[in-house]
């Protein structure tokens, strides 16, 4: 596999698969008072909402697995229910462009002089889960993933009392998964199961742990530090493992210059000299 096609993949990897949004630098304070499932679930929708149309941000981003380690740049220039875009550069040259949309990936490798298009099932196949764009687009944002208005959210108890737990499952199905996954027997279960994990004070969301038995997927959130921009709190700097069956990956991601509704164009073009990379 070329550098150029491996950092693409491993691009895929990031948009796929990062991010939601909180500050846990430093925290020490512990669950004081009580808080009802009620309260804890009001405040998980209301950070799903988006005040803002469009969001454009540069990131530097560490990957690691088993095999490899390596680092790139990334931009990403969205527009909110719709789509975006961007370049991915290393050594300070730009390697790759994409656009994500609800239907599709498209991107170029500059440096093989080619492009590809996949519907997005092509990047749930490269990570075994299957995705849609709001998925994406709610990770790049820093936004909860994966909620269900007829989901009964249930709180559990953090033993160390440093957060508040709002849960899709009980503590005991939660278990229940890891015996499971020693028993081979999780092929059975269809669920997705998720846990969001808030500061006592503000009520940050600053992890997610997320579930997926049936492809024997584990995938634990560090939202590690945040900050306000517009009086919007913003992603800063996350880091992220990923568990499944062939191997585990670490993501680190480090956002700079975030910018909210800055009018940018989300466009994707392809030099009429390149080539499909899939022929």
């Amino acid at each position: 596999m070329t550098l150029k096609k491996s950092i693409a993949y491993i691009s895929l990897f990031v948009l796929t698969l990062v991010y939601s949004c909180g500050n846990n630098k430093g925290v020490t304070k512990q669950v004081t008072k009580k808080i009802n499932d009620k309260e804890l679930r009001e405040k998980l929708f209301e950070l799903q909402k988006t005040d803002y149309d469009f969001f454009y941000t540069k990131m530097n981003v560490n990957y690691k697995n088993s095999k490899k380690e390596q680092s790139f740049k990334m931009s990403v220039k969205m527009k909110v229910d719709s789509a975006f875009s961007g370049t991915i550069s290393y050594a300070n040259f730009i390697v790759a462009t994409y656009l994500v949309d609800k239907d599709s990936l498209k991107s170029t490798n500059k440096q093989e002089k080619c492009f590809f298009t996949e519907d997005l099932s092509y990047i749930s196949s490269m990570i075994g889960v299957e995705l849609e764009y709001d998925f994406f687009q709610d990770l790049l944002l820093g936004k909860p993933i994966k909620i269900d208005e007829k989901t009964k959210f249930k709180q559990i108890k953090d033993k160390q009392k440093q957060y508040y737990i709002l849960s899709s499952h009980s503590k005991h199905k939660f278990k229940k998964i890891e015996a499971d996954k020693i028993n081979l027997d999780h092929q059975k279960n269809d669920n997705i199961y998720m846990q969001y994990y808030f500061t006592p004070d503000s009520l940050n969301l600053v992890k997610m742990h997320v579930e997926i038995p049936s492809d024997s997927v584990s995938i634990n959130i560090n939202y590690v530090e945040s900050k306000l921009v517009d009086g919007v709190k913003v992603p800063e700097l996350t880091t992220m493992t990923i568990v499944h069956p062939k191997d585990s990956i670490v993501v680190q991601l480090n956002y700079s210059k975030v910018r909210l509704n800055q009018r940018k164009t989300i466009k994707f073009s392809v030099p009429s000299s390149y080539e499909n990379c899939n022929q």
